[in-house]
């Protein structure tokens, strides 16, 4: 390693390293505007340029490597001289005249004021141009102040691998501008705010579009507060700015620190935040109409009370979910997707954007919380006491802190009696967690997202748009793919990540298994499976071996429509390696038959060895926040924290031991499934829901909707009046992630830290509030005052969180990746190097045969449907649609279709078509894409007006009980226009 002298100072560099490097690590300061952590190398702003002694001239520190001996001078007077003069080149075109009196803006102006550059002078030339994007409610331009250092360039081609800008023309000419035709969309744009990041000057910048209705919004903020986005599961940890009582801003920790996202965010979490300063927050607690209290105390329901009826119980002036299908929607304004002139889309004030109508209020009056608390802990107790503990079930959040969803199925378990405690893993990955528990007896990824950046050789990703669905996720990717990872992506969809992949699997929705089942018949037929992982670490090979015997390529050619010579391909590719990632979520999952697919997935990593060392991740990419950690939490009918069984009599003495309750008070039966819950036969007859909407989330929504209508008491407690909440008996206004303090799980189990940086609105009140008093109402202990007090009880009875405190998370606040058995444990990067969590440490493979779907097209109904994400939205769109940016980007539903088939259906962008499945009808516009296959089509989940999970199929699958969203079968045609009426609605 060179030893190098830095200002008198002897420093040590790595091998490799450059000047500035060394400087860097020794805390020495060098001037840089072009240079960026993680960027290519550019050496054009010539800022950082030192005295070597020795050397006949100045040397860039960004680009000369450190040699041993050197003798390096930081400041001398010719780098001074030097970076004066470069100061003063670039304030030629900026303008100087807005730089605070003895003050600086940004990067570049205070090394102008370091320096003490003259700002008076100015160039004959006008001020530089480039990207602008006037009408852009996300990102805002002002190139006057561009330098041409680049850095957006490069940050936009190196770190999200999407190339949006390049530099134009030359010497006075040049600037940045957006590749091909000049529109971002066509460009590939995402708004991830990458270039903003990294911008010096702020040429380029963003905005919270709600904090500018705020004045001084903008101005520095009273405080910044470390927390984690509330969207998906990859965990990005995010900076919100306090100006009084609002978060005005969101910006990201700087790139070298080690958390999840190295500093990137994708524009859910840089701008789509701005919900928690939505009108439609609830503030204050409501009651359905018609409850009342007598002298005693008894609530009881009166129909003909206090206008009550005016709407039936479980009523309001509301269209139903299946009545909104058929109406007219707003015409589209772009198709990202294809090359269409981009028109002006002015947004009015966001406030009003996706307003929960107010007629959705009328049946509810304002309550005390001590009437809301009262009335729903009353009502829980009579359904408890009358109908027996399994006639009320609770539905948690994946979107809730693990100290909340800990405390809630303790309050069902302890306070209840019943196990029936469900969220939304239920939709999403519940068959991976069958078919992992299974195999491997855990349901948690073995691996790291960084990991699988920069060591995986091969990555195989399965029925995940992880480019849309975990954008920064899906950036570490590609950026594996351009160091030369081989990617091979499984998806009936042509997603932007097959479009990058080496082998592009497209098969017909729902034959994964004969897929799977074949790449292993070929590995096997090669020799290709790892012999002595298998001996050592598995049972059932000999088996699996059999089952797939007749899986050849050509037969799986003949179920997928991929051809048998890319099966091969693939299997090779995989098998050889040597560090292959498996990757995989809801395209998965599901199916009727999603544990089997997955099943075949776990077969055919166990049978290559792909699984146990540095490199081998296997990732079940989790789809919400906290979907993880609530799993963790018990937040699931058949486990307590951990995954401990509630049928194992031991584990239940230790519950009750631990909460302070007789044993018997505890159910030792598994209880039902969100999916089980609301079926024809099920003995529930109230519920409290947190933070989750089944009535758009529920396959078959319309049979969803008659369901909840039934129920005798229903509690919502959330931050919105949803699809859900406007059935409600109580709704209970909680606060959102900014709001409190709490820990999330990510997908590669890491457990963070994140604060309350305001309050609030209103009289809303913190979610672990809002359970604490309610269990105490119920006869629940509760020892402990704040959310740091839970997660120490959470470590009492969770192994694998022992060592997990939020004063360790303060320590460490890049979190730390469970297990953690001790409080000087320091995480775990990966999993499974010796042994599986089973009794003799071996992992069983399970022989699946390939089952069609359950509903498959046919004359009537010749479209294969898919459901699935937006890049803008999330899940049920109650954040995403009150976000101004996001809802910018995609504010109409609109479905997928393959140009060809809309040439034979006389159909182009924009136009309505019905699409009709066997349940239910929605009218929706057309979207013209060849990331559609021909006769399949894709409706994304998020739109009330169109809801797809109208149409979806709820065939259960047997072990999961996990809906088959994936695949249904579906007419789609021109739209029929109503006499008089327009054949779309305007914009």
């Amino acid at each position: 390693m060179p030893t190098l002298t830095i200002n008198g100072q002897s420093v040590q560099a790595a091998e490799g390293a450059t000047i500035l490097d060394a400087a860097r690590a020794a805390s020495i300061d060098i001037p840089t505007l072009c240079w960026y952590p993680r960027l290519p190398t550019a050496g054009n702003c010539r800022i950082c340029l030192v005295s070597v002694e020795g050397a006949a001239k100045l040397l860039p520190a960004c680009a000369t490597p450190a040699a041993d001996g050197m003798t390096i001078t930081t400041e001398s007077d010719a780098a001074v001289a030097n970076r004066r003069s470069v100061l003063a080149m670039l304030l030629e075109r900026y303008p100087a005249d807005q730089i605070p009196e003895g003050g600086a803006r940004n990067e570049f102006e205070t090394l102008v004021r370091r320096y003490d550059v003259p700002t008076a002078r100015r160039s004959m030339l006008g001020p530089r141009t480039g990207d602008s994007r006037a009408a852009d409610p996300i990102i805002q331009h002002d190139m006057s102040t561009c330098i041409l250092c680049t850095r957006c360039v490069r940050a936009c081609e190196d770190i999200q691998v999407v190339g949006v800008l390049e530099v134009a023309a030359r010497g006075e000419h040049a600037e940045i501008i957006v590749g091909a035709d000049g529109n971002p969309e066509h460009a590939g744009c995402t708004w991830c705010g990458e270039c903003v990041r990294v911008c010096p000057t702020g040429a380029i910048h963003d905005i919270l579009p709600l904090a500018k209705f705020r004045a001084g919004a903008m101005d520095q903020p009273d405080r910044v507060v470390r927390s984690v986005c509330p969207y998906c599961g990859v965990g990005c940890q995010i900076d919100l700015h306090v100006r009084g009582t609002d978060v005005v801003r969101v910006t990201s920790p700087w790139i070298e620190e080690a958390t999840p996202n190295e500093g990137s965010l994708c524009v859910k979490g840089r701008f789509g935040t701005d919900f928690i300063l939505h009108r439609d927050r609830l503030t204050t607690p409501l009651i359905r109409r018609g409850w009342r209290r007598d002298e005693q105390g008894a609530w009881t329901f009166d129909a003909t009370r206090d206008g009550a009826e005016a709407y039936p119980h479980r009523g309001g002036p509301w269209e139903s979910i299946r009545g909104e299908g058929p109406s007219a929607k707003k015409r589209p304004q772009t198709n990202p997707l294809r090359r269409l002139p981009t028109g002006d889309s002015p947004l009015g004030d966001p406030r009003d954007r996706v307003a929960t109508p107010d007629a959705w209020y009328a049946p509810f009056r304002e309550a005390t919380w001590e009437e809301a608390l009262e009335l729903t802990a009353q009502q829980l107790a009579r359904l408890r006491d009358t109908h027996g503990p399994d006639s009320l079930a609770t539905f948690q959040s994946a979107k809730c802190s693990n100290e909340e969803n800990y405390v809630l199925q303790k309050l069902f378990r302890a306070g209840i009696g019943t196990n029936n405690v469900d969220h939304c893993t239920r939709l999403c990955h519940s068959s991976s967690v069958s078919a992992m528990q299974r195999a491997l007896s855990t349901s948690a990824a073995s691996g790291s997202m960084r990991e699988v950046e920069k060591e995986s050789d091969v990555i195989f990703i399965l029925g995940a748009n992880t480019t849309e669905s975990h954008p920064v996720f899906g950036a570490a990717i590609k950026r594996a793919v351009k160091r030369g990872a081989t990617l091979i992506v499984a998806d009936p969809r042509r997603i932007e990540l097959a479009a990058r992949a080496d082998i592009h699997l497209q098969m017909v929705p729902g034959t994964d298994v004969a897929l799977l089942n074949a790449m292993l018949h070929h590995i096997l037929a090669e020799g290709l499976e790892d012999r002595a992982f298998i001996a050592a670490r598995t049972h059932g090979f000999d088996a699996v071996r059999e089952a797939v015997g007749p899986y050849t390529p050509e037969m799986a050619e003949g179920i997928t429509g991929v051809s048998a010579a890319l099966i091969r391909r693939a299997a090779v590719a995989y098998a050889s390696g040597p560090r292959s990632a498996t990757l995989w979520a809801m395209g998965l999952t599901q199916h009727h038959t999603g544990t089997d697919i997955v099943t075949s997935l776990l077969n055919l990593m166990l049978a290559c060895g792909m699984i146990g060392s540095w490199g081998k991740a296997m990732i079940p990419i989790r789809g919400q926040n906290n979907v993880q950690g609530a799993s963790d939490m018990g937040a699931v009918p058949f486990a307590y924290t951990d995954y401990q069984r509630v049928d194992d009599p031991s584990v239940r003495a230790m519950y009750a031991a631990a909460w302070g309750v007789d044993a018997e008070r505890l159910s030792l039966k598994p209880g039902r499934k969100v999916t089980q819950i609301v079926g024809a036969d099920s003995p529930v007859r109230g519920m409290y829901i947190m933070g989750e909407n089944p009535m758009m989330s529920d396959p078959d929504v319309s049979h969803a909707e008659e369901w909840f209508r039934g129920l005798e008491f229903l509690a919502v407690h959330d931050i919105f009046l949803t699809e859900t909440a406007r059935y409600a008996d109580v709704v209970l206004p909680g606060a959102s992630f900014a709001e409190k303090t709490g820990t999330f799980a990510n997908t590669e189990r890491r457990v963070q830290l994140f604060d309350q940086a305001i309050t609030p609105p209103g009289q809303a009140r913190q979610d672990l509030e809002i359970l604490l008093d309610l269990s105490r109402r119920l006869g629940v202990a509760t020892p402990y005052r704040d959310s740091a007090g839970v997660q120490d009880e959470i470590a009492t009875v969770t192994p694998t969180l022992r060592g997990v405190s939020h004063a360790r998370l303060r320590e460490h606040r890049n979190g730390l990746q469970y297990p953690v058995p001790h409080a000087e444990h320091m995480g775990t990067d990966f999993l499974f190097a010796d042994r599986f969590p089973t009794p003799d440490g071996r992992a069983t493979l399970v022989p699946v045969q390939y089952l069609p779907p359950a509903e498959l097209p046919d004359a009537e109904y010749p479209y294969f449907l898919n459901t699935g994400r937006q890049m803008y939205h999330w899940h049920t769109g109650t954040m995403t649609r009150r976000s101004t940016a996001l809802d910018a980007r995609e504010a109409t539903p609109t479905v997928e279709l393959n140009p060809a088939d809309a040439v034979a259906m006389g159909v182009a962008d924009g136009d309505e078509v019905l699409v009709t499945s066997r349940r239910a009808q929605i009218r929706i516009s057309v979207r013209v894409s060849d990331r559609v296959a021909r006769h399949m089509v894709f409706v994304p989940m998020h739109y009330r007006e169109a809801a797809a999970n109208l149409l979806t199929n709820p065939a259960l699958d047997p072990y999961a009980h996990i809906p088959e969203f994936k695949v249904c079968a579906v007419r789609v045609e021109p739209a029929t226009v109503a006499a008089g009426a327009p054949a779309t609605a305007g914009r």
